[in-house]
């Protein structure tokens, strides 16, 4: 096993000899004529053709070797490296050179320092002696030098080392300070390999990997295990010449493939000159406990994205983190971070962040380094808005979460022209930049909020419950006014001024830096375009309407779809159905006949009167499946959704902070706006308005009680129940409306009496009708009177 800085590969244009077999560009070639820096090569191969090349063509092909007569590849020749030598002490660098020039004059006949002409000792003539005579003469030399190991089997096996690494092979079988003693490398293979096998196993310690080495050595080489397996002490010095801390052996298995797939010096920094050139994006837990909808702590996941060339935080969201209930796959009311709210920070990022009321002055765009007034002036959104910039991500890496591999992240990232590079697999290298700033957060964020747990169970503080907890809309507007205020004004230690490069910078001088350099060109979404954004089904549109999990929909210009083929291939008659986990209320069918969007209500949203959301209703189906009830009662579940958000306004028994408001996600402009139908009418003249016409008579007479009811006509009960006889007239009998309260039917007289039901029109209608009764109404002179002495006019 070679050691990197111990050996390099030497010039294998000393090995291209006349005579020579070679493989080169897939054939087998004799090197017939070498010349200068060209060579003559002869096919063996029988529809081979013969060749004439340069040699560092040849020798620099990529399946380029020497082949033996057999056809065999021949092991490559190894350049000594003899700096080892420099790191022994005086002893053994003279054992070293004194093993050198036995063994030289042992294959020579004399040693390397004899003079030109001196004829070989007497036992060490290559030509008179064997090597076996040879090696047990020198044997018997070397003990009586006071050799200690010296033995023929010894001086062979040092002899067959020296021939095939030179120096370095007599520093490793010689000297007790080399890289892992007189270990065999196949040893030491199967140790590495049986190390990067443990990574993603349960922890264990030295004795359980002393004991799979053991079996590997045995599987591998059973005839030569006695010589090859080293006893259990050597195998802890082994451990540590290889680095590898037997401590390391008990940490966690994410920790142990981390530092695995870790990176290795020496160490870069991740690059990017161009802004959006390279966003990273990934989730991870806030280490904070928020109040939910419902009024109890939860714990929160943040996810962000940070773009590399700026260090600008270009989108965060936080969501809520709760465990589902139910059988495994049939799991209903968990809740964590899914695509579509990746989704929504991809949207968030592209449009500017507006300032709240209560923010500090200074987190505001116009008080900031960025260039406000050039920004105003292309993209009019950033009026009023927060320090932070809008940029467009050109590239995400990602990691291999489901969120970021779903087929809606990447269908979207393809309509808004994005490219999606996934990192390797266990390798937190990949994405530093975003690994850092998590950590950044918690370090000047998290742990200064109310509800701070710290990062494990170990850390977290005996009573981080009871105290008063932000809301998730809370804890999402101080992350924001966070970040416009303090990470992107701040000198950020990755980033350097072009100009004075020992000067730290913050994001947004950074960002005002490099946009004065390409300019800014905004991706306005419109209503039309952010429902793209939205998750879908293909659905087939029926009497009922569409079903969306357990919620039907359904609206008259829906129902124009019932039966319609959609006219692509494979799809038939399912449509493409969109709708928001976050508002749930509408889905929006897309005609891609007409680019157009056709909306439906949730067909009970009057039992529910109030905002709701995908996970509000998951919450209210557990309660109706546990107390009996079935999944497809929708009439049901609506109604315990209100239910729900009764209950979380009123807030729960034990007195605990106020109930929050629903957590909805980012706003998401989904909403087409109506044409005013008052525009371009101008206000109206006070001058020109009429004055409208005089009553005709009293108040007094129009809002008159109704007539006291007659007696009981003969045949009729005096209650008033039963059938009116035939003697009764029908334009005198009352009128009772069922729907009146408990203080009795009001009765009407059609004789004459206004109804206080009527419109205004009616009244008026009645007022100014000539069939009026003389006795209904005063005459002229007594309304004149009356006008006189300040009555109603």
């Amino acid at each position: 096993m070679t050691t990197p800085g111990l050996q390099t590969e030497a010039v294998d244009e000393d090995r291209l000899r006349l005579g020579a077999r070679v493989r080169w560009q897939g054939g087998t070639y004799r090197v017939q004529v070498l010349q200068g820096p060209e060579v003559q090569l002869g096919c063996l191969d029988e529809e081979g053709l013969d060749a004439r090349a340069l040699v560092s063509a040849v020798v620099g092909s990529d399946d380029f070797a020497v082949l033996d007569e057999d056809g065999g590849q021949c092991e490559r020749e190894q350049v000594v490296d003899t700096s080892r030598l420099s790191l022994l002490s005086e002893t053994e660098r003279k054992l070293v050179r004194d093993w050198e020039r036995h063994l030289r004059e042992l294959d020579e006949g004399v040693p390397p320092d004899a003079e030109e002409g001196t004829l070989p000792r007497p036992g060490y003539d290559p030509g008179e002696f064997t090597v076996r005579q040879r090696l047990a003469a020198k044997s018997a030399e070397m003990k009586s030098l006071g050799f200690r190991q010296a033995s023929p089997g010894t001086i062979e096996r040092r002899r067959r080392a020296y021939r095939a690494r030179g120096v370095f092979g007599l520093i490793r079988e010689i000297a007790p300070g080399s890289p892992w003693g007189r270990t065999d490398e196949r040893v030491v293979r199967l140790l590495l390999d049986e190390v990067r096998a443990g990574l993603g196993e349960s922890d264990g310690d030295g004795s359980r990997l002393y004991e799979r080495l053991q079996a590997a050595v045995r599987r591998e080489h059973a005839s030569e295990y006695d010589q090859l397996m080293v006893s259990r002490a050597t195998f802890y010095r082994l451990l540590k010449r290889l680095d590898i801390s037997a401590e390391a052996l008990h940490w966690p298995a994410d920790r142990r493939l981390d530092e695995a797939n870790g990176a290795v010096a020496p160490y870069t920094p991740t690059q990017a000159r161009r802004l959006g050139e390279q966003v990273q994006i990934d989730s991870t837990g806030l280490d904070v406990i928020a109040a939910g909808d419902d009024g109890r702590p939860v714990q929160v996941e943040l996810t962000a994205a940070i773009d590399v060339a700026s260090r600008t935080i270009i989108g965060a969201m936080i969501v809520p983190k709760v465990p589902g209930r139910g059988p495994q796959g049939r799991r209903l009311g968990g809740r964590a971070t899914r695509s579509f709210d990746a989704v929504l920070m991809l949207a968030q990022a592209l449009a500017p962040m507006p300032a709240r009321p209560g923010w500090s002055p200074r987190a505001m765009a116009e008080r900031s380094e960025m260039p406000y007034a050039d920004l105003v002036a292309c993209d009019p959104r950033m009026a009023g808005a927060a320090a932070r910039p809008v940029i467009r991500p050109r590239m995400v890496v990602v990691d291999h979460g489901k969120i970021f591999n779903s087929e809606h992240f990447d269908d979207v990232c393809r309509m808004l022209r994005i490219k999606v590079r996934p990192a390797r697999e266990r390798t937190a290298t990949d994405k530093a930049v975003i690994e850092s700033t998590f950590n950044a957060i918690k370090r000047r964020f998290s742990q200064y909020v109310t509800g701070y747990t710290g990062s494990d169970l170990r850390r977290r503080g005996k009573h981080v419950t009871d105290g008063p907890l932000w809301s998730l809309n809370e804890l999402q507007d101080l992350l924001n006014e966070w970040i416009a205020l303090d990470w992107q004004q701040k000198p950020h230690d990755g980033l350097r001024s072009p100009f004075l490069p020992g000067l730290t910078i913050s994001p947004n001088r950074m960002y005002a830096t490099l946009v004065a350099a390409e300019g800014h060109v905004p991706l306005t979404l419109t209503a039309h375009e952010n429902r793209k954004l939205l998750p879908f089904h293909h659905l087939m549109v029926t009497d009922k309407g569409v079903r969306i999990g357990n919620r039907t929909y359904n609206s008259e210009a829906l129902q124009e779809y019932k039966g319609r083929h959609t006219g692509i291939a494979g799809q038939g008659k399912r449509w493409q159905i969109r709708y928001s986990p976050y508002a749930p209320r509408f889905v929006w069918l897309w005609d891609h006949t007409k680019d157009d969007w056709v909306e439906a209500e949730f067909i009970h949203q009057r039992l529910i009167s109030d905002e709701w959301t995908q996970w509000t209703w998951e919450q209210a189906t557990l309660n109706v499946l546990e107390d009996g009830g079935r999944k497809e009662d929708e009439r049901r579940i609506a109604r315990e959704v209100s239910a729900l958000r009764e209950r979380a306004r009123r807030g729960p028994d034990v007195p605990r902070p106020r109930a929050p408001h629903l957590f909805t996600g980012p706003a998401l402009d989904l909403q087409v706006p109506v044409a005013d139908p008052y525009e371009g009418i101008p206000d109206p003249d006070p001058a020109t308005v009429v004055r409208a016409p005089a009553l005709t008579m009293a108040a007094e007479h129009l809002l008159h009680t109704a007539p006291p009811a007659a007696p009981p006509l003969a045949g009729r009960p005096a209650d008033g129940t039963g059938p009116a006889l035939e003697s009764e007239p029908a334009g005198t009998a009352d009128v009772t409306d069922p729907d009146d309260g408990p203080q009795g039917p009001v009765h009407t007289r059609r004789s004459g009496a206004l109804s206080l039901r009527g419109g205004a029109a009616e009244l008026f209608g009645m007022i100014h009708s000539p069939a009026r009764q003389p006795d209904s109404f005063p005459d002229a002179d007594a309304l004149d009177d009356e006008e006189d002495d300040g009555g109603i006019p």
